[in-house]
């Protein structure tokens, strides 16, 4: 059966804020947030443990935590990273969406393009609070989906291990040239034990993450690349315009071109929000 988030008033007190790391490795560390933050990465990758789960924090992903909790971080690169937070009051968020769970969860087509959208609603207060309400339920309507899915009762810690492995290279390479055989390779696997195994913990296979992450980037980079998509395309791997663009379009339901403009229209059957003539 399907999830369908359910609208309801925009949260009050909801800021929208961001913050960068110049990019440095670091072991783990303790970290904490004095609200209920829902934290979505723009660059860069790391790694979070929260409520005793771990996880890999990408540009595929979303990181929530709670208001008062600590978590751990650690950063095994020296990529710079770069993440746009929405917070709120916790009591606020506990009785505005009392199904808010601290933890890290996929982010679905639909939440990728609000994101994008609030990113530009920045001179519109109106717009901003509407997108605001509608990326948080978006969120928490993945974090739903995500939560129903079965566990595999052979999944071993040494599974985990190595899915998290294999998410950190495609989070940091992603868009480089990668194989299956080199990815496994590097964790001293086989390609058929990697890809069984990153399937099996993660729900999506190795080559749809390498994908999901290439196009969430490309979606984020169109304001940059105005009239050079050949160009966006060839640089994350593709290996043509149009095989971008029909990736593009099955992933967002509306090609790259669609959004290539200082007001693009946001594609209704993916965000469910009309265009609202954002700057």
């Amino acid at each position: 059966m399907q999830t369908v988030a359910m609208r309801r008033s925009p949260p009050p007190a909801a800021q929208l804020s961001e913050w960068h790391c110049i990019g440095r490795k670091s072991g783990w560390h303790e970290e904490h947030s004095t609200h209920a933050t829902i934290e979505l990465p723009l660059t860069g990758m790391d790694l979070r443990e929260i409520r005793g789960r771990r996880a890999v924090v990408d540009i595929g992903t979303v990181a929530m935590h709670a208001g008062g909790e600590v978590y751990a971080v650690a950063s095994p690169s020296a990529q710079p990273r770069r993440a746009a937070c929405l917070s709120v009051p916790m009591d606020v968020m506990e009785d505005w969406a009392p199904e808010f769970s601290p933890g890290v969860v996929n982010s679905s087509a639909r939440t990728a393009c609000l994101h994008r959208a609030l990113r530009r609603a920045q001179r519109d207060a109106e717009a901003q609070q509407d997108l605001s309400s509608q990326l948080l339920d978006s969120v928490l309507t993945d974090a739903a989906r995500q939560a129903g899915r079965p566990t595999n009762p052979r999944m071993t810690p040494a599974w985990r291990r190595l899915a998290e492995r294999l998410g950190e290279r495609l989070a940091l390479d992603f868009d480089q040239p990668l194989d299956l055989a080199s990815l496994a390779g590097d964790c001293g696997v086989s390609a058929f034990h990697a890809s069984r195994v990153f399937t099996r913990v993660t729900g999506v296979s190795l080559h749809r993450q390498l994908i999901r992450l290439r196009l969430r980037h490309a979606l984020l980079q169109l304001p940059d690349m105005r009239g050079r998509l050949t160009e966006l395309a060839l640089s994350l791997g593709f290996c043509s315009h149009s095989h971008f663009s029909s990736a593009f379009r099955r992933e967002f339901g509306h090609p790259p071109s669609g959004w290539d403009s200082p007001c693009p229209q946001l594609p209704p059957g993916c965000c469910g929000v009309a265009h609202t003539g954002l700057p």
